[in-house]
C-alpha cells in the first residue's frame, strides 16, 4: 500500500481592493509625507505616481510567531503590497517614535514594519506582468520603510485596533530587465489588528 507524503505549503492571504485610483494625492498634490489620517496607499516612479484613497481595514493574519502581515493588491492599479507588523499590542506601542526599517524583495518579509511592493512600470502597462516593478531588499538612506505613527484607536474582543502611518523609499527591478531598476517612493496609512494581552 503506497503512502502519500503531504506537503504544507504556508499560504499568504491576498485581499484584492477595489478602490478608487487618482494620479495626484489628496490636495492635488502629491507628497512623500504622511500628515494624512485617511487610509491610502500612494506611490511615485520616475513614470507615474498615484494616490489611492481606500478602507484599508485589516484581519489580523500572523506570519510567524512574532509577526502580523498585510498583503494585498489593489483592482484600479495592478500594485501589490506586502506589510508586516508586531503580532502583540505591547510590542507595537514601543514603536511610536519614528523609526527606520528594512525594503524587503516582495513577499518577502520577516520581521516587524518591513515593507514591499509590486508595481507596473507605469499606468500604460497595468495589464503586462513582464512591466512589473518589485522592490529590491535594502536598508540605506534611500531604502527604507519609516515609520511615523502607531496610533492605538479601539478595542475588539480578541485585538487591539491601531492605525498606522508610513513613509517609504525604495529601490526597484524591473522583471523584464532586472539590471535595470528606478527609485520608487509613497506613503500608506493603515488600519492593523494586535493580540490582546
Amino acid at each position: 500500500m503506497k503512502k502519500t507524503a503531504k506537503v504544507i505549503v504556508p499560504i499568504f492571504i491576498l485581499v484584492l481592493f477595489i478602490c478608487s485610483f487618482n494620479t495626484k494625492g489628496p490636495n492635488s498634490e502629491y507628497s512623500s509625507s504622511n500628515s494624512s489620517d485617511q487610509l491610502h496607499f500612494s506611490f511615485k516612479t520616475p513614470d507615474w505616481n498615484g494616490y489611492v484613497p481606500c478602507k484599508l481595514d485589516f484581519a489580523a493574519i500572523a506570519l510567524n510567531d512574532s509577526t502580523n502581515i498585510i498583503a494585498f493588491d489593489s483592482a484600479s492599479t495592478n500594485a501589490s503590497l506586502c506589510f508586516s507588523y508586531p503580532k502583540d499590542s505591547s510590542e507595537i506601542v514601543k514603536n511610536r517614535e519614528l523609526k527606520r526599517y528594512k525594503i524587503k524583495s516582495h513577499f518577502e518579509n520577516n520581521a516587524p514594519f518591513q515593507f514591499s511592493l509590486k508595481l507596473p512600470c507605469n499606468k500604460n502597462s497595468l495589464d503586462d506582468l513582464t512591466k512589473r516593478l518589485i522592490s529590491n531588499a535594502g536598508f540605506s538612506a534611500t531604502e527604507y520603510n519609516e515609520v511615523s505613527e502607531v496610533k492605538y484607536l479601539t478595542s475588539e474582543p480578541n485585538y487591539a485596533v491601531f492605525r498606522v502611518k508610513c513613509n517609504y523609499k525604495l529601490n526597484a527591478r524591473i522583471i523584464a530587465t532586472p539590471k535595470l531598476s528606478k527609485p520608487v517612493s509613497g506613503t500608506f496609512t493603515f488600519l492593523v489588528r494586535t493580540s490582546r494581552k
